[in-house]
């Protein structure tokens, strides 16, 4: 994988068109302007103590949702980007004042959800400087590692619209509901002039679902 799609994926996940490839699509009437502000915005941005204040602002707004906080962290490590070292100033300013956040209040709760600008900010820092190693040596085994625990999740029920599920490492997401399931075992049929499978496949696959699946999340299985 290439490191631009490596970084689209990591810094806008499920976005079908990256803002990274977008233009500047405005009226050539006002493209002057919105030039000129698009440069005095960076220069602002190149200050340590606008951009430190401004992502302490929106960690105090209540509207300021955890989406929100994602992608204007992602925003913001696609502008910095360049400037590495700056990047790494400013998170190391920005994780101090959230160290000192946490020792008021409950420390052990630190970095456990990424809720905040600053933790969605230190995510890509560590992609950033992790795509080669993860490219040349762990890439694969993490994906059969992800493979495998989304394997052993779908083993119980997952609720399609929030995402809980029954059998999950991360404990915000349990599905608390007890509920009654049965496995099933359906076969595939490929169509017809498929070469899926091969000669057996030709005869049908098994695949193990749950009564109690849509059929999206038994497509997935297939």
């Amino acid at each position: 994988l290439d490191y631009k799609s490596y970084a689209e994926r990591i810094f806008f996940p499920g976005h079908r068109e990256s803002p990274i490839q977008r233009g500047l699509d405005v009226p050539e009437c006002r493209r002057q302007t919105v030039e000129q502000g698009l440069v005095q915005l960076s220069n602002l941005l190149n200050s340590k103590l606008f951009l430190t204040k401004f992502i302490h602002t929106l960690e105090i707004q209540r509207t300021f949702s955890p989406r929100d906080r994602a992608y204007v962290a992602s925003l913001l490590t696609v502008s910095l980007h360049g400037k590495l070292e700056y990047f790494t100033d400013i998170l190391k300013t920005l994780l101090n004042d959230l160290v000192e956040q946490y020792v008021a209040k409950n420390p052990k709760l630190m970095l456990r959800r990424t809720e905040t600008v600053v933790e969605k900010l230190l995510t890509n820092w560590m992609s950033i400087c992790l795509y080669a190693f993860v490219r040349d040596s762990v890439g694969e085994p993490l994906y059969m590692l992800f493979r495998g625990i989304k394997h052993q999740v779908d083993k119980g029920p997952v609720d399609w619209v929030t995402g809980k599920a029954k059998y999950t490492l991360n404990d915000n997401r349990l599905l608390r509901e007890d509920l009654e399931y049965r496995t099933l075992t359906l076969t595939a049929l490929p169509q017809a002039g498929s070469t899926v499978g091969g000669a057996e496949g030709a005869q049908g696959i098994l695949v193990k679902v749950l009564d109690c699946d849509i059929i999206t999340q038994v497509k997935e299985k297939i």
